[in-house]
């Protein structure tokens, strides 16, 4: 394969259920497709307003840079943010600032007197799902929560007692959720 001329585009949904249909990496199943990956399953969906939103906010000037908002969902059906969070969350003092947001919403529900259900990390990925084309094959590359992702959310429920969801948004208007 020659990797100067390789070209590379990004998928977005409909493109990608498309894919699916004609191949085993995905598998559809009503209006979401089901990855599988070394972590489990993994849910796509197209991105809501809210996410194509947070999305847009990352892409700045001089590069990417990664959203985070937490969300507690709480028993009672209602759901608290957090303010946006900026950076990358695999180093330590990134965490303790994720950290701080989860006792802070924890403090907000209490207050009220609602009962947490949840929370949920949303945050952006710059890498998403791409297809590479040359002139005798084409790649398929599929992005999503990676293992630092789910390392993350495992340390903070086994520290918490609490369930954490993931949510990566990706280029080309696609959301992975943890199954």
């Amino acid at each position: 394969m020659d990797l100067i001329r390789r070209k590379k585009s990004i998928l977005n949904f409909k493109q990608l259920k498309e894919i699916g249909l004609r191949s085993s990496l995905i598998n559809c199943d009503g209006p979401f497709l089901i990855q599988k990956s070394k972590n489990g399953k993994q849910i796509l969906k197209s991105s809501d307003p809210f996410e194509r939103s947070l999305f847009k906010k990352s892409q700045g000037i001089f590069g990417f840079r990664e959203n985070v908002i937490l969300r507690v969902k709480t028993t009672q059906g209602t759901s608290i943010e957090s303010n946006i969070l900026k950076g990358e969350f695999d180093s330590f003092k990134n965490m303790e600032l994720l950290e701080r947001e989860i006792r802070s919403l924890d403090f907000k529900v209490r207050k009220n007197s609602f009962d947490i259900a949840y929370f949920e990390i949303i945050h952006t990925h710059p890498t998403g799902c791409y297809l590479q084309r040359d002139d005798e094959y084409e790649v398929i590359s599929l992005g999503g929560l990676s293992e630092a992702d789910y390392m993350a959310a495992n340390y903070l429920s086994e520290k918490y007692g609490y369930h954490f969801k993931l949510k990566a948004i990706c280029p080309g208007e696609i959301t992975y959720c943890s199954a």
